[in-house]
């Protein structure tokens, strides 16, 4: 994730990628009608569409878990229609309710690509736009407590702190364990309601396993596992989604998986769901959809910041200006050594006020260490008179700092493509055989490259095998390390859940696995290959999203760990 500290949320932030070049054209169609109509009345129908448009979109983002904005663009829809009604009243009133459209539009596109980037949504970021059209809709003025109860989305700011491993707590794991699963397999497999005593006896020794559990932890995960399975008897039959966050649930039992997945996100929605108290609890004890006043205040001047298409054209018009810098610099070094050309005399006046110019603009914006670095190397300059290769290789150094600021800067505002934190800005690239950020980021292609490749070697092996009568075991031999080296590159890009599934397909494939598949009757090899391909091609999608910046798919992973399962029982 790219934000600073990780949340759980059951927000489908996957979809909202998908649709957002969509988003973007529902909302630049909304400008331009409201614009039309602004220049000529005639065109009042055109609003309807719009507003005909913007409703299918708050549809969308509240199916999505997208709050805020599905109220936003919900308000959007009725202002819109309002002021068709309105086209021949007030014509100060309309310009009022029409600037407020406007902001409302230019808000909503700035909170799609503020989410996008930070991967976690804020809907109280929203919350003014929302009541200023709410106004004049006559809506009630809605306050950030309320906006929190209401929202159908879960975000929980430190999911960590929010958790406690059941191995930490004293108690028998081992028998809450068996009670639990016991209770589990009657969910799972009943389709009609209707449970024996024997079942019911197994549903309330679940439902014991939990709210024991949740006497000796009062985190929010443990609370929100009590709630879910009280009376769970009384919704029979489960639904699917309901039976998952179940089987997640049981999965914690063992801490299988990060804490961060959105399966926690949604077990606290459902438990919210189904005990209204809790809900209340849940928002006022453990700070459900709640950010720090200062974090808060950051997402604020962010949102309110430059966009996107601002940040690339300031890194562009950067980089001209450093690059006529260096073109400077090298006339400078010509004329010192006897080697310019009359016309190309530059002084060191003319270089340093370039520097200065460029360190000023990067203090407006907040690049303290560029402009720092910008501002060493005006002083070092100074002193130049034949500068030697020391002195260019230290200057360029300093240059090299602001070029990576400005770089860095752009892609802060591009939705993926930071790939991982520079940890040190000041660092020289050139330390790490690099000459730009652009070259770094060569360096994760190549490595998700030769990664997407070795697992189409893997695939190709696995389906010659099965294609050739002989059936010989050596075409397979030495896939395990072709996976673990997969594993390794997954690991260095911080896709820790496929990472931890190819390691753990290597190791049972050298383990048992190839020798069982060597002995296997077909009817059983199809169903080894099935799951060993799905693992492979979970893999493959997740390095597809790394290269196409879209976040990971918990869909493909949940496939992936289900069919991993299988091979490792």
């Amino acid at each position: 994730m790219t934000q600073s500290a990780k949340t759980a949320t059951n927000f489908d932030l996957s979809s909202l990628h998908i649709l957002r070049n969509e988003i973007g054209s529902v909302l630049k169609d909304a400008e331009v009608h409201l614009r039309e109509f602004y220049d000529d009345p005639d065109q009042a129908p055109l609003l309807l569409d719009s507003a005909n448009n913007l409703s299918q979109l708050s549809a969308i983002f509240k199916l999505i878990a997208f709050n805020g904005a599905g109220l936003l663009a919900e308000n959007l829809s009725a202002s819109y229609t309002l002021l068709h009604g309105n086209a021949d009243g007030d014509e100060d009133e309309n310009e009022i309710l029409m600037t407020d459209i406007s902001e409302a539009i230019m808000l909503l596109d700035r909170y799609v690509e503020f989410v996008l980037l930070k991967e976690t949504p804020e809907p109280a970021l929203l919350l003014p736009i929302i009541n200023k059209l709410g106004e004049h809709l006559g809506h009630a003025v809605i306050e950030s407590t309320t906006l929190n109860q209401n929202i159908n989305s879960v975000i929980i700011a430190d999911p960590q702190a929010n958790y406690a491993s059941l191995s930490t707590l004293g108690l028998n794991v081992r028998a809450l364990t068996q009670a639990y699963r016991a209770g589990l397999s009657v969910m799972l497999e009943n389709k009609d309601g209707v449970i024996s005593d024997d079942e019911r006896q197994k549903l309330d020794g679940m439902t014991k396993a939990c709210a024991l559990i949740a006497q000796h932890s009062d985190t929010l995960f443990w609370q929100s596992a009590k709630t879910i399975t009280q009376n769970i008897a009384n919704d029979l039959p489960l639904s699917h989604a309901k039976k998952r966050i179940l089987v997640y649930l049981e999965q914690q039992f063992s801490d299988y998986l990060p804490i961060e997945d959105r399966r926690f996100a949604e077990m606290v929605s459902f438990a919210c769901n189904k005990n209204k108290d809790f809900a209340t609890l849940a928002n006022q004890k453990y700070a459900l959809n709640r950010v720090s006043d200062t974090k808060f205040s950051e997402m604020q001047r962010f949102l309110f910041g430059p966009n996107r298409e601002i940040t690339d054209t300031l890194n562009n018009l950067i980089q001209e200006q450093i690059e006529t810098i260096k073109q400077k610099v090298d006339k400078f070094v010509r004329a010192s050594n006897g080697m310019g050309e009359i016309g190309d005399m530059v002084s060191i006046d003319d270089i340093k006020a370039e520097l200065n110019t460029l360190s000023q603009t990067m203090t407006l914006l907040e690049l303290t260490d560029a402009s720092q670095a910008l501002t060493a190397a005006s002083a070092q300059v100074s002193g130049w008179q034949n500068p030697t290769l020391e002195d260019l290789d230290t200057f360029l150094d300093k240059l090299l700092v602001a070029e990576n600021a400005a770089i860095f800067l752009a892609k802060s505002h591009t939705p993926g493509a930071v790939k991982l934190p520079l940890h040190n800005r000041e660092i020289s690239l050139h330390q790490l055989d690099t000459s730009s950020l652009h070259q770094l980021d060569t360096s994760y292609e190549t490595l998700v490259k030769e990664a997407r490749s070795n697992l189409t070697a893997a695939t190709l092996a696995l389906t010659d095998y099965i294609a050739d009568s002989n059936r010989d075991i050596m075409n397979l031999q030495n896939t395990p390390e072709m996976i673990r080296q997969v594993a390794g590159a997954a690991a260095f890009l911080r896709l820790s859940a496929i990472s931890a599934q190819l390691y753990l397909l290597a190791r049972r494939l050298e383990n048992g696995l190839l020798d069982k598949v060597k002995t296997s009757p077909d009817n059983e090899l199809i169903r080894i290959s099935n799951a060993w391909a799905d693992v492979l091609v979970a893999a493959d999608f997740e390095f597809e999203n790394f290269e196409e910046n879209r976040p990971t798919n918990e869909q493909s992973i949940l496939i992936s760990q289900n069919s991993l399962n299988q091979l490792v029982a």
